[in-house]
């Protein structure tokens, strides 16, 4: 690292890598965006015009530059843990976009390779820092719910992924390890710990892809049911967050505007909608209330300020691999409660 900033280099430039990291990676003053790889000619161009990088056209030629102090890797989720772990044995620290990678087994062996090489590795989990996930957060430790006993968590929308690998299953994984792994992310930050059991099921309709249409997923934890849906064929909307508890009650609707802020070129813009604000039903001094609330905003750039900090500073990493890893585990229980029929217990490992 130079002084007190770091040089990070971003394997691909599609759509994560240009639209999401690199404008987060330039809003954290004590990283340096310097690098990019990707074969493609277009974008490499594009890349130098947009950031002035240096460029690459191999990504081992990138890892051969000792002023790359960190490897963001953006690229589709079946390369992640074969890229990552070349990154790590060149002795560079690493950010993986989520998915972590494609199975438990690929991530054992990533956190191994980090045990050995002593870099640092996480994993992009930015949805711990969405608007309507800091809320309900907020919602829940000031107790006004009460105990949660239902939590469900819903992406849904009708259409195709845009993205012709999204709908293959040899590079995508499955529907799950998309927005799936968000929500998993998210129900383990809420409820601390690992479900009792984990039940799902799937289907394949309309689009003939070999990636699901619709995942629902529930796991059962000792006092609370966390659900999850995710789908491609929804034609009719679902909150994004619908929760009970045994002294309230929690809605929202819409996603964090962050995403479309930055596809603008401004997440500073990000701006969410007065009627995707959340609302409240509890009981104050006995009587039964409603109300509506302002979200807490949502703040993606302090997963790159907590990267920067871990160091630079030795500060506590906020996204720790072994937690993404957990993740994955619950992604491959669920596919197979769904390829079963039926639930399946979650051991400790």
């Amino acid at each position: 690292m130079t002084g007190k900033q770091i040089n990070v280099g971003i394997v691909g430039y599609g759509y994560a890598g240009r639209i999401i990291h690199a404008q987060l990676i330039k809003l954290v003053p004590r990283l340096n965006l310097y690098a990019v790889a990707s074969r493609d000619e277009k974008k490499r161009t594009q890349a130098k015009s947009e950031y002035g990088v240096v460029t690459y056209d191999n990504y081992d030629d990138l890892l051969r530059d000792a002023r790359v102090d960190l490897v963001v890797i953006a690229t589709p989720h079946d390369s992640h843990a074969e890229l990552a772990i070349k990154s790590m044995e060149a002795g560079k620290h690493c950010i993986v976009d989520k998915p972590m990678c494609i199975t438990t087994k690929e991530a054992d062996l990533m956190l191994k390779v980090r045990e050995k090489t002593g870099v640092l590795l996480s994993v992009f989990h930015n949805r711990r820092w969405d608007c309507d996930f800091l809320t309900l957060q907020h919602v829940i430790h000031a107790g006004v719910l009460g105990k949660p006993f239902l939590i469900e968590s819903s992406v849904v929308r009708y259409g195709k992924p845009a993205s012709q690998w999204r709908c293959e299953r040899n590079f995508m994984g499955s529907i799950l390890h998309d927005w799936g792994v968000h929500l998993i992310d998210q129900g383990l930050q809420l409820m601390g710990c690992m479900p009792c059991s984990i039940n799902c099921c799937t289907n394949f309709l309309i689009w003939g892809m070999s990636v699901e249409s619709y995942v629902s997923v529930q796991m059962q934890f000792d006092d609370a049911l966390y659900r999850i849906e995710v789908s491609y064929i929804s034609h009719a909307p679902r909150p994004r967050w619908y929760v009970l508890g045994d002294k309230g009650g929690f809605i929202k609707f819409g996603l964090d505007p962050q995403e479309a802020a930055l596809q603008r070129g401004d997440i500073g813009a990000a701006k969410e909608a007065p009627e995707n604000r959340a609302r409240l039903f509890t009981t104050l001094n006995g009587s039964k209330v409603e109300m509506t609330l302002e979200s807490i905003p949502g703040r993606w750039v302090a997963f790159y300020e907590n990267i920067a900090a871990a160091l630079l500073d030795g500060a506590e990493l906020a996204v720790k691999p072994e937690q993404s890893r957990q993740v994955i585990r619950l992604v491959e229980l669920a596919l197979s409660s769904a390829k079963q029929g039926k639930p399946i217990k979650v051991k400790e490992t």
